[in-house]
């Protein structure tokens, strides 16, 4: 396999995965602080607020993480 054929490969799955991640988040978190905020429910609004963020940054850790084992030189 090429090394350019190959490097799109892993492009791919890397969006791939990104967008599968971000549709995760936006249902689960996304929608749960829809509906608190449509409710004027404070307190669940702002735990809700916080578990979004929580998701992006550990989505984002994960991410960075991944990328640094897949992008490690082969001979190492």
């Amino acid at each position: 396999m090429s090394e350019q054929s190959h490097a799109g490969e892993e492009s791919y799955s890397i969006e791939h995965w990104a967008m599968n991640r971000a549709h995760q988040i936006v249902i689960h978190q996304g929608m749960s602080l829809v509906e608190a905020a449509q409710c004027l429910d404070y307190k669940r609004t702002n735990a809700n607020t916080y578990a979004l963020r929580k998701a992006i940054m550990d989505c984002l850790v994960e991410a960075l993480t991944q990328g640094a084992r897949t992008s490690s030189p082969a001979g190492e």
